[in-house]
């Protein structure tokens, strides 16, 4: 399953405001968050923290980070203080959720054929 735009804004809603359970948020602040989606979904691809294709088709797997980082960055749009920490801590969740894999962690190897004048045989034309 995936989210949309219309659940991005009502949980960065909740989270701003701290709405109860079932209590729908006001339109004129939905609005407001809504203008932002656009522009902060850029962002976070132009700074290559998450790219995200289609704003009605979020990944499970991002969701909290991504809501998280929408109720920080619409704070001020409700004259309410920006958490630049928590602000910071949900766009490294993003970044971390972004790569592809961890690794090993051991050191890398290089095969000895492919490092310069340490071949076993040369291929090359003999004057």
């Amino acid at each position: 399953m995936s989210y949309s735009k219309a659940d991005l804004i009502e949980q960065a809603l909740a989270e701003v405001y701290a709405l109860a359970s079932g209590q729908t948020p006001n339109a004129d602040d939905s609005a407001r968050v809504e203008k932002r989606v656009a522009a902060t979904l850029a962002a976070l691809a132009k700074t290559n923290a998450y790219y995200i294709p289609d704003s009605d088709d979020i990944d499970d797997s991002i969701f909290n980070a991504l809501v998280e980082y929408m109720a920080q960055v619409c704070r001020t749009s409700f004259n309410l203080p920006r958490d630049k920490q928590a602000e910071r801590d949900a766009e490294n969740e993003l970044r971390r959720l972004a790569r592809m894999g961890t690794g090993t962690g051991g050191p890398l190897r290089v095969d000895c054929a492919l490092i310069p004048n340490r071949r076993r045989f040369y291929y090359g034309t003999s004057d």
